[in-house]
């Protein structure tokens, strides 16, 4: 085999490694739900992959500041999670979360909400519905973190009724 053969070969080898690093197969959100010890605030953080997140918002720029750090594409990231992920008091309307902000970080995108915390002892209905409607296979799971006890739901293709948790 000749070296310019042999440097093609490395080439399109290098290249195909590179792809499959960065490419995934499974859709998958987590959001983390837990009570502010300090601040006795219920703060949401939910993590999706930037490269499922982008195309979902139609966002397809090189270049993500505009989306990060303007007021107007931190609004659209806001507006998106929030038209997509519900919390209700089981049996009262929903629970109003206020968005904070979003960041990107290396292979995901974070966002983060605040709200009032329920009472100990109230259920609540939890929605998560984040790029659902763009890939049909996304599954989300939902950590609600109360102290040392961790409560898992699970929403995906087999499943996409909401859950319940009890704080």
């Amino acid at each position: 085999m000749g070296p310019v053969i042999r440097t093609l070969v490395l080439a399109v080898a290098l290249c195909a490694a590179a792809s499959s690093a960065y490419a995934h197969r499974l859709h998958a959100g987590l959001t983390d739900i837990s009570v502010n010890a300090t601040t006795g605030e219920l703060e949401v953080v939910h993590r999706l992959y930037t490269h499922d997140l982008h195309p979902a918002i139609g966002f397809n720029a090189i270049d993500d500041t505009e989306l990060y750090e303007t007021r107007e594409g931190l609004l659209r990231l806001g507006a998106y999670a929030a038209a997509r992920f519900s919390m209700r008091l089981e049996g009262e309307g929903p629970l109003a979360l206020r968005f904070v902000g979003a960041e990107p970080d290396g292979e995901y995108t974070f966002f983060y909400f605040v709200g009032d915390s329920p009472e100990e002892g109230q259920s609540v209905i939890i929605d998560n519905r984040l790029l659902v409607d763009f890939h049909p296979s996304q599954s989300n799971l939902t950590n609600i973190r109360l102290g040392e006890d961790v409560q898992s739901l699970t929403q995906g293709p087999d499943s996409r009724a909401p859950g319940r948790a009890r704080f």
